[in-house]
């Protein structure tokens, strides 16, 4: 969208001035562990909306079927439901400090729902953490 017209829309809307928020989070919530037993995915869901509404300012979960290929284990595909966990955020509220928190996080949430890999995406690219040393 050309500058004139967002800024046009902007006040169209009434919208609020100021920075952008147009650099998008995502974090994925299983609902089961890399070996298929249930998981308490509402804990982790709150938990991660919890942490991203905190740094980030808002955040919103959608809920929906996934499936991933667990190549560690002969390729295993396995189907679940997951959280989409989402937040539109300022660039400049994605800093050292934000993402360190969110690191630890995902990391703690990696060990503790015992997750062959925790999905993030960062502004269209994909960030695979399979190690939850943090």
């Amino acid at each position: 969208m050309p500058q004139v017209a967002r800024a046009s829309t902007g006040a169209w809307l009434g919208a609020l001035p100021g920075e952008q928020r147009n650099l998008v989070v995502t974090v994925f919530i299983s609902s089961q562990t890399r070996d298929g037993a249930p998981l308490d995915q509402v804990f982790w869901r709150t938990e991660a909306l919890t942490v991203m509404a905190r740094l980030f300012g808002g955040v919103t979960a959608i809920d929906g079927d996934g499936a991933w290929r667990d190549d560690e284990r002969s390729g295993a595909i396995k189907v679940e439901r997951i959280s989409m966990v989402e937040s539109f955020i300022a660039k400049s509220s994605w800093n050292r400090e934000t993402v360190s928190e969110l690191a630890k996080f995902l990391h703690r949430m990696g060990r503790e729902a015992k997750q062959g890999e925790v999905g993030l995406i960062v502004d269209g690219e994909y960030f695979p953490i399979r190690e939850f040393n943090k």
